[in-house]
């Protein structure tokens, strides 16, 4: 059985026992930051988005992605340092780059779960807050989460590449 991205996320949450609370929004309350965080009662920074990039090393391509608070932005200098990869190696990935790597259209990208061999780091930024929304799968789908869980259960690295 195939499932949908919302599913996905859905499934993994309570296979990993994670604690968030999943809320799908009107479609057209989701269209931009402000508009999301204004239906989640919430200001833009406690929105988590993700953000994708690829460089290529040896060959190869990786696929990273960068879970920050929504009023970031991922600075490339910081980010091509932390991954001890020249700047001009490291590009932002395109909307067919997220689908293919992480497995979601933009919009829905969730911190977890994706394709293998990608890596996933949480910004600093979100330790902000006791609690942020993230995309969970679709555009209008949303999880609240604490970024502690994020970071502890997922074993995602805590990074500051954002400004």
């Amino acid at each position: 059985m195939i499932l949908d991205s919302v599913d996905r996320v859905r499934q993994f949450l309570e296979h990993s026992q994670i604690d968030a609370l999943v809320k799908v929004l009107p479609p057209d309350s989701t269209k931009t930051s402000a508009l999301a965080a204004k239906t989640l009662g919430c200001t833009v920074a406690e929105i988590a988005k993700t953000i994708g990039f690829v460089y290529h090393s040896s060959e190869q391509l990786n696929p990273v992605l960068i879970v920050l608070s929504g009023a970031r932005r991922v600075n490339p200098n910081k980010l091509s340092a932390h991954l001890n990869i020249p700047e001009a190696k490291l590009h932002k990935m395109s909307a067919e780059e997220v689908k293919t790597y992480s497995g979601y259209s933009i919009g829905g990208v969730p911190p977890f779960p994706h394709y293998p061999n990608i890596h996933v780091s949480a910004d600093r930024s979100l330790f902000d807050f006791s609690a942020v929304w993230a995309a969970a799968g679709s555009n209008n789908t949303v999880m609240k989460i604490k970024p502690e869980v994020l970071t502890r259960y997922l074993k995602m690295p805590v990074v500051e590449v954002s400004e």
